[in-house]
């Protein structure tokens, strides 16, 4: 006959229990902490370089030449001009249009294109011209007379013109200008002025 278990038994029995669960649960805890992580896997290392490279020499900047070796201008006035000198003064002095002396004639006070002219006397080795003025004035003329505001001369005297030289000089430069009076075909009839007594035929 089974006898029914006391209270006190089945009390019992309950602890005993919990210690043995209580028990196997560090057991687990502890042999889980016993245990040590797997290794972590060896990490290849690396193939040594078979040979250093060879360091590369590269081109200094531009900072770096600078402050090596600066540059210094020097200027070279070999062959080249003054700056500081005028233009001007390698010119020259300015010379006049005309340096001949001024002229005192009579013509002089004209220019050439107000000259007219009227009368030409060829065949001798002193050929003369008549030469009549704004005024209406004649004036004989002979080779190196004076003509004209230039100061020129005349230097041709043929049978229908009269050529006056007017020479100019600049920068040292002599320059002639021929300029020609021609006569007239209406003048070149049988002149009505008498050259050598200086009055007109019939008078």
């Amino acid at each position: 006959m089974i006898r029914p278990e006391s209270r006190a038994t089945r009390g019992l029995r309950m602890k005993m229990f919990k210690a043995t669960m209580t028990t196997a649960a560090l057991a687990l805890t502890l042999a889980a902490c016993e245990e040590a992580p797997p290794p972590p896997p060896p990490v290849a290392a690396p193939p040594p370089a078979a040979q250093a490279a060879a360091p590369v020499e590269t081109a200094p900047t531009a900072v770096e030449a600078a402050a090596v070796a600066p540059y210094v201008y020097s200027y070279n006035p070999v062959g080249k001009r003054d700056p500081f000198r005028s233009p001007l003064e390698e010119l020259g002095p300015v010379a006049q249009a005309n340096p001949v002396t001024t002229c005192m004639e009579p013509l002089c006070a004209f220019d050439l294109d107000q000259l007219k002219l009227v009368a030409v006397v060829t065949g001798d080795a002193n050929p003369l011209a008549m030469v009549e003025d704004p005024l209406g004035r004649g004036h004989i003329v002979r080779r190196n007379t004076r003509v004209g505001r230039q100061g020129g001369k005349v230097t041709q005297i043929l049978r229908d013109s009269l050529t006056v030289t007017e020479v100019f000089s600049g920068n040292g430069e002599i320059i002639k200008n021929p300029v020609t009076l021609q006569l007239k075909p209406d003048d070149q009839q049988d002149p009505s002025y008498n050259l050598m007594t200086g009055k007109n035929y019939g008078e």
